[in-house]
């Protein structure tokens, strides 16, 4: 089991997941995949105030919570006091105000696994995706993605134990030399990206994002 104490920023985990269920006395559930760092100042309160459901995004020191402003399936938009992300079931496609020239424009493949259902993904699945880098004035660069299953990971949510299924994206990007890899967390059940830490660039750090739900949104049926 896993024992997801404290948020923090390394590299191999970290995340908050959150959201809220009738057997819990907490506002959201929160789900943390690193083993270190300070907890998270975003707190249920904060959280239950958006109305709808929210986007915890921690990128170095820098945290904020973004508001989710449409959705339209897996496709979601998030803004922030300075900040907007696109996600394609929990992948971001498109950013602005991400610090240190971190946006990047990453739009998916008419065959791109997260189009799909991550639950079913072939081991070994590969796509090559074109990307974009504004700020840093670098355009159509390639970005080759391996996909593998990792392991059903026991995680301590709030108390609660959860069985998620990890999926590893095996980056690289040889225009700009670049290896990494990037993790997603996804429930068994919906197959839906509940976290994950995914990497921009070389020089940049992790970027950790989180889904909270307000408790009144998590009881609508």
């Amino acid at each position: 089991m896993i024992n997801l104490a404290h948020a923090g920023a390394l590299c191999l985990a970290a995340l908050v997941l959150a959201g809220c269920n009738s057997t819990t006395s907490t506002a959201y559930r929160t789900i943390n995949l690193a083993i270190s760092g300070p907890e998270s100042s975003i707190t249920a309160a904060q959280v239950n105030r958006l109305g709808r459901p929210g986007l915890l995004a921690t990128f170095g020191l820098s945290e904020t919570l973004l508001v989710q402003a449409g959705r339209s399936g897996s496709f979601a938009e998030w803004h922030g006091p300075a900040q907007m992300l696109v996600t394609h079931n929990g992948r971001l496609v498109q950013s602005a105000g991400i610090p240190e020239q971190g946006d990047i424009i990453a739009p998916l493949l008419r065959d791109d696994p997260f189009l799909g259902d991550l639950r079913a993904l072939a081991e070994g699945y590969e796509v090559t995706r074109i990307i974009d880098m504004p700020a840093r004035f670098l355009t159509n660069i390639p970005q080759h993605a391996r996909y593998r299953s990792g392991p059903v990971e026991t995680i301590d949510i709030m108390g609660v134990e959860r069985e998620l299924q990890r999926v590893d994206e095996a980056i690289s990007m040889p225009s700009i030399d670049f290896k990494t890899t990037n993790y997603y967390w996804i429930d068994p059940a919906s197959g839906a990206v509940l976290a994950s830490a995914q990497h921009l660039a070389p020089d940049l750090p992790v970027l950790y994002l989180t889904e909270v739900t307000p408790l009144d949104t998590e009881q609508q049926p």
